[in-house]
């Protein structure tokens, strides 16, 4: 039983493994989750207006400069950034993604 204990003790180290514990990372959870390879090519990101806050807040000065002036987002390819209320409120944004090529029948 001291064991397991002593396996679940707190260490100063175990905080700083899990992300859990880290500041979110909404623009880098976004891009990571438009880019993944099982999926097709992303078009455009919409978000929620509240997403679109939290993405502005998470950028620095220039960069927050460039997203509201152009929208477009993720470097070194950009998607076009849409703002949506319309989308649910979880997870908050929608990736559009390329169509499959039709195939020659």
């Amino acid at each position: 039983m001291d064991e397991v204990l002593a396996r679940r003790e707190a260490s100063p180290d175990r905080a700083a493994q899990h992300r859990h514990w880290r500041r979110p990372d909404h623009v880098g959870d976004i891009l990571a989750t438009a880019w993944s390879s099982a999926a097709a090519e992303p078009r455009e990101i919409r978000v929620r207006p509240e997403v679109y806050h939290r993405i502005l807040a998470e950028l620095d000065p220039v960069e927050r400069a460039l997203v509201e002036e152009r929208r477009l987002l993720g470097s070194p390819i950009a998607l076009p950034l849409v703002v949506d209320a319309q989308l649910p409120l979880l997870p908050g944004f929608e990736l559009v993604r390329a169509r499959p090529h039709a195939t020659a029948a």
